[in-house]
């Protein structure tokens, strides 16, 4: 699995393209789980 991607210009030297789609499954379940996490934890501290 690539994190980065890169390509070679015109004159041979590397070129960042972007970065790899492969990992945004993985931070929005991270995201998702954090804001669980938050809700269930404000709710058990509220008065």
């Amino acid at each position: 699995m690539e994190l980065f991607r890169y390509s070679r210009d015109m004159y041979g030297q590397e070129t960042l393209l972007g970065i790899s789609w492969d990992l945004l499954p993985l931070f929005a379940g991270a995201a998702a789980l954090v804001i669980v996490g938050h809700l269930v934890y404000s709710m058990a501290t509220k008065k």
